[in-house]
């Protein structure tokens, strides 16, 4: 293997010697600078919101309206929210009647698995902040 390497070192130091080093022409980066400068200016991509600024005024705008219309807008009379604007009452009674119950084991697992997983979050975003930044 080192006598392959010492024969293509020789191989390589014979080549250099026969080669020259090539010059540039005279004003080769005034006449580079020039073609470059020469060259069309194109535009900035300029940052433009997939929702335009007054989209979020109007929305902030009717969120606004439809507080003040609960609160300025009420009744005299007691009556509450879902009665006052027609509300149909929802029920969950469906979930009174689901009952858990978990072992100790499963317990343990949950609690381990949320602190390794809150140990390790912060450990892999550093890792990955390091290696992304150069």
């Amino acid at each position: 293997m080192e006598k392959d390497d010492k024969r293509i070192e020789d191989l390589v130091n014979k080549l250099m010697a026969y080669d020259s080093l090539e010059k540039a022409p005279e004003h080769f980066t005034d006449e580079v600078i020039s073609k470059i400068e020469s060259l069309p200016k194109t535009k900035a991509i300029v940052y433009k919101p997939l929702i335009p600024k007054y989209v979020w005024w109007l929305l902030a705008g009717g969120f606004m309206a439809l507080i003040a219309n609960i609160v300025f807008n009420r009744p005299s009379d007691t009556a509450s929210l879902s009665e006052r604007y027609n509300i149909p009452d929802v029920s969950f009674d469906f979930l009174s009647n689901i009952s858990f119950s978990f072992s100790s084991t499963l317990m343990y697992a949950t609690v381990f698995l949320a602190l390794m997983v809150a140990i390790q979050v912060p450990l892999l975003k550093q890792y990955f902040n390091q290696k992304l930044s150069y």
